[in-house]
């Protein structure tokens, strides 16, 4: 991962943009982040998963 804060948010913000063109009711987070985050170069975890998806990330400042 990043080790700049910034850089982690916005890697971060990628990783919930994401998430959320994918996601629908019947699909479950483990078989997103197991096969459908891997397309997009996104390799994490469940547990790193749960820590971004739960952590406040403050709005981009350009």
């Amino acid at each position: 991962m990043a080790y700049n804060k910034t850089n982690y948010y916005k890697r971060a913000r990628f990783i919930i943009q994401v998430y959320k063109s994918i996601k629908q009711p019947h699909i479950p987070d483990t078989k997103i982040v197991t096969k459908e985050f891997p397309k997009h170069g996104i390799n994490l975890t469940y547990r790193q998963w749960m820590n971004i998806k739960g952590m406040q990330i403050p709005k981009e400042t350009a």
